[in-house]
């Protein structure tokens, strides 16, 4: 059974491997310099404050009790990669930015992905937003916002596309 959590101080814990080491988003002058505790702290941190100034910016997806889907989204202007972004395809002023939307290895293509970004889409248009915008990879699923397919799929639409070095990304939107 599926059961979709809000991050805070005690879910952040059960945040898996990349994911929990992974500070792309929040300090990209560390990424990949850092590692283990030292990263997970910088993202606990980024979770604490951000939560402070946005609210809710982040969603685990458990089955039997065991973390297996991770999301995390808020105005692009609260994650520091955001701004290198921004000169390749800018965010729209009207969107939040879902930064992270990413299912365990072993899990995927059982429709994880799928009820874990409607849920972050739902609690969105609750609090009066009105669209969704993530950078997705083309031509793979290694990325951690996920595939263009998968998007396509759950109702966005291609805003743009271009290729970051060899590699194709597009920013897609979900109008609510």
């Amino acid at each position: 059974m599926a059961e979709i959590q809000n991050i805070n101080e005690k879910t952040v814990e059960d945040l898996f491997f990349p994911c929990r080491e992974c500070v792309y988003w929040e300090a990209p002058t560390k990424c990949g310099d850092i590692t283990g505790d030292e990263a997970f702290a910088i993202k606990r941190k980024w979770f604490s404050q951000t939560q402070k100034t946005f609210g809710e910016c982040g969603k685990l997806l458990y089955i039997n009790g065991d973390s297996r889907g991770y999301a995390q989204y808020c105005p692009s202007n609260h994650l520091e990669n955001a701004r290198e972004y921004s000169d390749f395809i800018p965010v729209s002023w009207d969107a939040l930015l879902l930064s992270c939307l990413y299912v365990k290895e072993g899990s995927r293509k059982k429709g994880i992905g799928t009820l874990i970004c409607a849920a972050v889409i739902d609690e969105l248009k609750e609090r009066g937003y009105h669209a969704v915008e993530t950078y997705s990879r083309d031509d793979s699923s290694n990325n951690c916002s996920g595939p263009t397919d998968f998007y396509l799929k759950n109702g966005f639409t291609v805003l743009k596309t271009k290729k970051w070095g060899s590699v194709p990304f597009s920013l897609v939107r979900r109008e609510f």
